[in-house]
Parts: C-alpha cells; sequence; structure tokens
C-alpha cells in the first residue's frame, strides 16, 4: 500500500486563484461554494498534472461554474511523496481520483462509482475545507482505529 500526503492551501476567490496555482506546480484542487469565509459544500476536485489551472479554471466556467449562483473559492493540494518516491502523472490521477471516489461532487462526473487505481492511503493536512484527515479503505480505517 501507498500513502500520499496532500498539503492544502487556501480559501481563495476563484478570481483570484489563476495567480496562486501557477507558483505552486502539480497537485489536486478543490472548489468549493463558501458560506462567508468557511467551505460549506464541496462541488469539484481536480488535478493540474497536464495542464495548467488557468486553462482548466476556464473549461470548468464554459462547463458549469459560470452557472453556480453562490460564491465559491478554491483550495490547492500540493503531492507530497514519502521518501525516495518520484512525482508522477499517475500519482497525482489517482490522488485525484481517490478524493472524487470518497467524497462524490456533484460537478465530478468520474470515479465517483469506483476507484480503480494504486491501493493507498491518502493523508491531507492544511486547509483541508470540507475533506476527510485521512481517506482509506474502510477496512484498513477501522483497522487504524483499533490500534489507535
Amino acid at each position: 500500500m501507498e500513502w500520499l500526503k496532500v498539503e492544502w492551501k487556501g480559501t481563495y476567490p476563484i478570481s483570484t486563484a489563476q495567480q496562486r496555482v501557477e507558483a505552486r506546480g502539480v497537485g489536486v484542487y478543490a472548489i468549493y461554494e463558501m458560506q462567508g469565509s468557511t467551505p460549506s459544500k464541496l462541488l469539484y476536485v481536480g488535478e493540474t498534472y497536464r495542464q495548467t489551472f488557468s486553462k482548466r479554471l476556464k473549461q470548468h466556467k464554459k462547463e458549469w461554474l459560470d452557472a453556480i449562483k453562490a460564491r465559491t473559492a478554491i483550495c490547492f493540494g500540493a503531492v507530497c511523496l514519502p521518501e525516495g518516491k518520484r512525482i508522477s502523472s499517475q500519482r497525482v490521477l489517482d490522488a485525484e481520483k481517490f478524493l472524487i471516489h470518497s467524497h462524490r461532487p456533484p460537478y465530478n462526473t468520474i470515479s465517483k462509482r469506483g476507484y480503480n487505481g494504486r491501493d493507498m492511503m491518502l493523508i491531507n493536512i492544511g486547509k483541508t475545507g470540507k475533506l476527510d484527515s485521512v481517506i482509506a479503505d474502510p477496512t484498513l480505517l477501522s483497522l487504524l482505529k483499533k490500534c489507535l
């Protein structure tokens, strides 16, 4: 089993988010509906490995984001690996799919019914919003709880 840690930063208004991610590089992101300054509902999880966030955000706006009447914001997550492991598009995609499968955001269309990536445990730290702090197979989570 592999573990990945995602260090989250945010929340940033969508209008200013494009400038922030360019400096952050590869990772995942979560778009939230906001209640004041607090994330109230997870809307979407995505990844920024294959294209810039700026380009992807333009696609979201065209496809669904502009239709949302509530205030939205974004959090960025840097995928951190154990020592000796290298970042890859597959690891970032697995983190994205695992987050989608675990939380089922309404605007994601893939990975909601099942997860078919590597066997992993994902640890979310920092400004996690509505994300669970540890995501793993339910059997593994129950074993961990017994040990603690």
